[in-house]
């Protein structure tokens, strides 16, 4: 049984990733639905089976974003246990209001990741770390940032990603609050194997997530956190950065997230060092 179990859209990144911090505070799993912004504005009948079955009496459904990202079909069919909306007008706000519920530490490393493309953020949603969502395009702090990080005492910063991601302006801007550092490599496959080496400490376990898309990677990272594992990006052709990590690094134990269609089955065995003939079992 679960206190907390969390609701996010599946059908964008930003809440679900910013949540990843919330989820391993709460030791929460995080829920996908759908919302208004996509195909379906419906009710999944198997998160409200789950809850129902798994959440604690007395315990708390998060929602994250508000009615355009999760429908409000799900308060109405959850009255009767403690639902709470993190919903703010929009991804910024939301993902303030997060780290205030899952509170920041004095001290803490709070990791800064673009909000407009996923990738840097789903390597970072293994760390159990806050996560701030920026909008390089903007230039600037967006909204309350500014003020949200001005209550927080003696925290660092480490921006993920280049500059393309995150701004040197932007970093400089944050520093202000905390000594800024920068983990970037030259594309996802790299940044994503950087954070697997600042973080995680001797692993024996690696998760593998798509590096194209972000659906199946979005809860991956309370699983990886879980296991002590680093969430690795990686896809067919492409796999050259996590088979260099894995070998390493020592990695016995893998799960893969998703299907063979995005992460073949020769990529797996090549990643792992597994012999042809080594069985790879589907959950």
């Amino acid at each position: 049984k679960f206190d907390s179990i969390i609701i996010a859209s599946g059908n964008d990144f930003a809440d679900a990733l910013a949540g990843s911090y919330l989820s391993t505070v709460k030791n929460a799993p995080i829920l996908l639905g759908w919302g208004k912004g996509g195909k379906y504005v419906t009710l999944d009948e198997a998160n409200i089976a789950y809850i129902k079955a798994n959440l604690a009496e007395g315990g708390t459904v998060y929602i994250l974003g508000g009615k355009n990202a999760v429908p409000e079909l799900y308060e109405n069919e959850l009255k009767g246990f403690k639902v709470v909306r993190l919903g703010g007008a929009n991804r910024f706000e939301t993902n303030l209001l997060i780290l205030e519920e899952a509170g920041v530490a004095e001290g803490s490393e709070i990791l800064v990741c673009t909000s407009t493309n996923f990738a840097d953020s789903l390597s970072a949603s293994a760390t159990a770390k806050p996560i701030l969502l920026v909008f390089n395009e903007y230039g600037k702090l967006y909204g309350k940032q500014p003020e949200f990080l001005a209550g927080l005492k003696n925290c660092t910063f480490t921006v993920i990603g280049g500059e393309s991601a995150v701004s040197e302006k932007l970093a400089t801007e944050i520093a202000k609050y905390g000594k800024v550092e920068r983990l970037a490599g030259a594309n996802r496959f790299e940044t994503s194997v950087l954070v697997a080496q600042k973080y995680f400490k001797a692993p024996e376990t690696a998760v593998l997530a798509y590096a194209w898309n972000y659906p199946d990677g979005l809860c991956g990272g309370s699983l990886a956190f879980s296991l002590k594992a680093p969430l690795i990006l990686t896809m067919t052709k492409y796999e050259a950065k996590a088979v260099e990590y894995a070998k390493n690094a020592g990695i016995e134990i893998g799960l893969v997230l998703g299907g063979d269609t995005l992460i073949s089955d020769d990529a797996v065995r090549a990643i792992f060092a597994m012999d042809k003939a080594d069985e790879i079992v589907e959950k």
